[in-house]
């Protein structure tokens, strides 16, 4: 029995999302912690709940390290630890989280250090064995975003400034709060002051001052800054008395300026410039967290606690071995770079399950380098929205990624709002409008209703293009809106080929698929690329691409491609075929356009049939071939050349129509709508615009684009033929690069196909050919002979009438064909100027040749015969002139020259009076009946010298049934007839 391999398990079949998350539809609440709200409780957090905060904060090792030292501070009481922390980090980097965790851990410590967060951080204070204690610590919390100097808050009774208010916390417990207070604010802001108060309450002293630069900057106000050199005095006592004094910890929240997206007063930076080297010299800067931990905490903040371990090495391993497959390595996860190759591919993926590490990298180090970008807080946010939303249509049996990577953030839905107001953009209104369009534009709408990316799957779909995944140009466009963003390591922009086809990587998908998603995405906008999409190379690195928000040349092209419409890119279709079309070797040339609408064939094609070879190009708009929507394309032209009811053609068999292709014309109308947006473009550009030229250029290069695609489009022509069963339409194609909108090619292809002759190449004897074989049972006249290339289908064309005139002059001073007139005598034209080419009073007909004996006397009796004509009956002749020749043509009798008399016989047949009810009998009377008919025929009066006939025809039927007989009978001069009763 074969083993096989157990198939991998989803991440949203391993992993919950929290319920928070789906209660608030991936916004996860308050995401934002705020230590006020833990403290006072002015309105319901969840995390006020101790066991709720544990559970959701990951016990990272910076996080714990710092709780450690804070606990250990204030709960071994014997040991020198170190007491003042500054944490200066931008929003989003876990400081608040950080302090709320401090409030439990002093406030409900037995609940917090029987959680997993807890026991690593006793674990850490605890360290060489020391027991830690947090039972009697005194909160002392100064949250400065929620007070104003110089006035008073009743959580702080009389107290206007940070002294006084720490003095009134720091006695709370105090039966005698407001004596001690008073007496300390008396003895005023200073070290020994501070040191005393500490030593009165006599009990550890967590002093905690949050968000210190918002209160700065409110002393910054005109009414207040009289105040900051008092609160600048306090503060830098506190550090000193803090260090100095056992028990006692200061945690103070001051954000560098630079790392402050509202930037800072020129006093309260000079403020915060006199406090970091004290805070400094006492104590340290902290972090709580690092972009290795940022995988962990995001699962963790998302996600409830599972083991996951097993599902994350099984997909690593999965990914791992696509890799290997195909191109993928070579092409895709080399050029990636040394720490993105296939080689640490399984441990980067089981770091950051469920999401790809490409996406974590993405944003953990470069979308972290914008100063606003919140790494934690935004995250989450983003995070949230789109783990939900792959959740989700995984749950309803729908495709999702394997791994979330850098395509998978559902732009149709909040998550683009997450990511725009994240702080990536810098807070920037106008770059977030400008990505909002191109994300609506670009990659998809709104509601995934449409999109060019969104749009593009569809289309690749259609043409069987399969990456292993239904929207591989949506992920593919996705992760290039990602990467484009913000600036790249090394100042670069955008992403390489390489990273936008690892965004759909992955197993069961063939790597000559997913090159085929990325050339589409990238081609220009014409032929259904990305609008804003621009390429940069810098240096000897890979070509880049990234979207633009810049109101490029490509920007004003993508805006008005907008504004053309299909039906203005057809009508253009139909315009330039006309401009490029030639008749060439053809008479005539006709540009049908599309009737009024429900107009019919017959009034389409009215006005068209004449004696001329004509090309017929038809208005793609309403005639087009292939495709399966060609039926009535078809039918039409079957009106047109008269084989199906509708429309007499009499000249049919001269018309040649050039027909588009269907699939071709819809590839013309997109280099037409291309066409038409650069021209637009350089119609808005001012004359003096650097952009003018290159945007006509390129308006040049469309159209020249434009016109190959029209004559591309002209693949087919259409003419008439004669077939066994009858008269059908032959639908010819011609090679590339020749087009049907040229008369040029058209004939070429007509001579290939024997329907037409190369200029004065008609041959006489092809034309002898002809009409021996067309069976005409008469000889023709001039007229009809020159009306036939245009009326019979089985005559070739011929570019000019000059062709003809000459073959019938080859062939009527020829030894087998003579030229007469209506008495029957030869016309001898002097040249082929001479042959009328609308007589009917002339016909073209087979001499009858002697055999070489006899020749030499008809010879004799050709000139006798002339020279008594010419004194007997001089009138017989006549001379005939033609402007193009003034030499005379004769006319000699037709009997005469190298004709002999023909011998006659007279043939007797006798049937005797016999039954014909045997069927077989029957029969064969019918055929010599039918043959005696034959030799009667009148259309065969020239070819069979009939003299005299005479019938006694004996029938014996039933009563009425000859009376047509002898109808037919009482008309013949001569004839009788009679009919007798019958006894049978």
């Amino acid at each position: 029995m074969t083993a096989t391999t157990p198939p991998v398990a989803h991440w949203a079949d391993v992993l919950t999302l929290r319920d928070e998350v789906r209660q608030t539809e991936g916004s996860v609440g308050e995401l934002q912690m705020s230590l006020a709200k833990a403290v006072y409780q002015t309105v319901p957090v969840p995390y006020v709940d101790c066991g709720y905060y544990t559970d959701i904060t990951q016990p990272t090792p910076k996080l714990v390290g710092f709780l450690g030292r804070v606990a250990r501070r204030l709960g071994v009481s014997h040991l020198d630890a170190q007491a003042c922390f500054h944490l200066d980090q931008g929003m989003g980097g876990g400081k608040s989280h950080a302090l709320v965790g401090i409030w439990h851990m002093i406030s409900r410590p037995d609940a917090f250090f029987a959680s997993e967060l807890g026991l690593a951080v006793s674990a850490e204070a605890g360290a060489g064995q020391h027991t830690v204690d947090l039972s009697r610590v005194l909160p002392v919390i100064l949250t400065c975003d929620g007070m104003s100097p110089g006035k008073t808050d009743p959580r702080f009774g009389p107290a206007t400034d940070l002294f006084g208010r720490f003095l009134w916390l720091l006695f709370a417990d105090s039966p005698n709060r407001m004596d001690r207070y008073q007496h300390y604010s008396g003895l005023g802001a200073n070290k020994a002051t501070l040191q005393a108060a500490f030593a009165e309450v006599d009990r550890p002293v967590l002093v905690l001052v949050d968000e210190l630069m918002d209160y700065v900057m409110a002393l910054t106000d005109e009414s207040a800054i009289g105040g900051m050199p008092g609160e600048q005095g306090f503060l830098n006592a506190l550090t000193d008395a803090v260090d100095d004094q056992a028990g006692v910890a200061l945690v103070i929240v001051m954000i560098k300026s630079e790392e402050d997206q509202s930037g800072y007063h020129p006093a309260a930076v000079a403020f915060r410039d006199y406090l970091s080297p004290r805070l400094q010299r006492n104590g340290e800067t902290v972090t709580v967290t690092e972009p290795s931990d940022f995988a962990q905490i995001i699962r963790r903040r998302l996600f409830a606690q599972a083991n996951a371990n097993d599902a994350a090495v099984s997909i690593a391993s999965a990914f791992t071995a696509a890799g290997h497959q195909g191109a993928w390595k070579d092409q895709v996860y080399t050029p990636l770079g040394s720490k993105r190759t296939l080689a640490g591919l399984s441990e980067r993926v089981a770091e950051t399950y469920p999401f790809h590490p490409d996406l974590f990298a993405l944003v953990s180090k470069e979308w972290t380098v914008v100063q606003a970008f919140q790494r934690v807080r935004s995250t989450v946010s983003i995070f949230a929205r789109t783990a939900l939303f792959w959740s989700d249509e995984h749950k309803a049996g729908r495709w999702a990624p394997a791994l979330i990577g850098v395509g998978d953030i559902p732009l149709h839905t909040s998550a683009l709002e997450a990511l725009l107001s994240s702080g990536v953009l810098a807070g920037n209104d106008r770059a977030i409008q400008g990505y909002r369009a191109v994300a609506t534009t670009d990659i998809v709408n709104t509601g995934a209703g449409g999109g060019t990316a969104f749009v593009l799957d569809a289309a690749l779909k259609a043409s069987g293009v399969d990456a292993g995944q239904p929207v591989p140009a949506l992920r593919m466009g996705t992760a290039c809106l990602a990467y484009s963003l913000v600036p790249r390591p090394r100042a670069v922009r955008g992403a390489t080929k390489a990273e936008l086809l690892a965004a759909v990587a992955g197993p069961g998908v063939d790597y000559s698929a997913a090159e085929e998603v990325f050339n589409a995405l990238v081609a220009s906008p014409a032929e259904g690329g990305l609008g804003a999409l621009e390429r940069s190379r810098p240096g000897r690195g890979p070509e880049r691409f990234y979207l633009s928000i810049k109101q490029t040349l490509n920007m004003y092209h993508a805006n008005a491609l907008s504004m053309v419409s299909g039906e203005e890119s057809v009508d253009a279709v139909w315009v330039r075929a006309q401009a490029l079309a030639e008749k060439h070797s053809f008479t005539a040339l006709h540009k049908l356009a599309r009737p009024e609408r429900d107009a019919s064939a017959a009034t389409a094609f009215a006005g068209l049939d004449s004696q001329q070879t004509r090309l017929v190009v038809l208005d793609p708009r309403r005639w087009t071939l292939l495709n399966g929507r060609d039926q009535a394309t078809r039918a039409d032209i079957d009106v047109a050349y008269g084989i199906s009811p509708g429309l007499p053609s009499t000249f049919a068999a001269s018309m040649v129509m050039a027909v588009a292709t269907t699939q071709r014309r819809d590839r013309a109308k997109a280099f037409a709508r291309d066409y038409l947006a650069w021209k637009q473009v350089v119609a808005q550009l001012a004359e003096d615009s650097e952009e003018l030229g290159a945007a006509r250029e390129r308006r040049d290069q469309a159209g020249k684009k434009f016109d190959e695609a029209v004559a591309w489009a002209f693949q087919h022509y259409a003419f008439v033929l004669r077939t066994d069963s009858g008269l059908a339409v032959q639908y010819k194609t011609l090679p590339e690069p020749q087009t049907s909108l040229s008369g040029r090619h058209v004939w070429a292809a007509l001579v290939t196909d024997g329907r037409a002759v190369q200029a004065n190449q008609l041959s006489a004897d092809y034309v002898a050919q002809l009409i021996k074989s067309g069976e005409y049972g008469r000889d023709l006249t001039p007229k009809e002979l020159f009306a036939h290339p245009y009326s019979d289908p089985t005559w070739p064309l011929i570019q000019t009438d000059e062709e003809m005139r000459l073959a019938l002059f080859k062939l009527a001073t020829s030894e087998e064909w003579m030229l007469t007139d209506s008495d029957g005598v030869e016309i001898r034209p002097a040249s082929a100027a001479q042959i009328q080419s609308a007589t009917l009073q002339q016909q073209l007909r087979p001499r009858l040749l002697l055999t070489p004996p006899e020749q030499r006397n008809g010879e004799e009796a050709v000139a006798a015969h002339s020279r008594a004509a010419s004194e007997v009956a001089p009138e017989r002749f006549s001379e005939r002139s033609s402007p193009a020749s003034g030499s005379p043509a004769v006319t000699v009798p037709a009997q005469a020259g190298r004709v002999i008399e023909p011998s006659f016989e007279t043939t007797v047949i006798s049937l005797p009076l016999s039954s014909v009810t045997d069927p077989a009998k029957r029969e064969q009377v019918w055929h010599l009946l039918r043959e005696v008919a034959s030799l009667v025929d009148p259309a065969k009066s020239s070819q069979n010298d009939l003299q005299m006939v005479g019938l006694q025809i004996t029938i014996s039927a039933a009563t009425g049934e000859t009376q047509g007989m002898l109808g037919k009978a009482s008309q013949i001069p001569g004839s009788n007839s009679r009919t007798e009763q019958d006894d049978l």
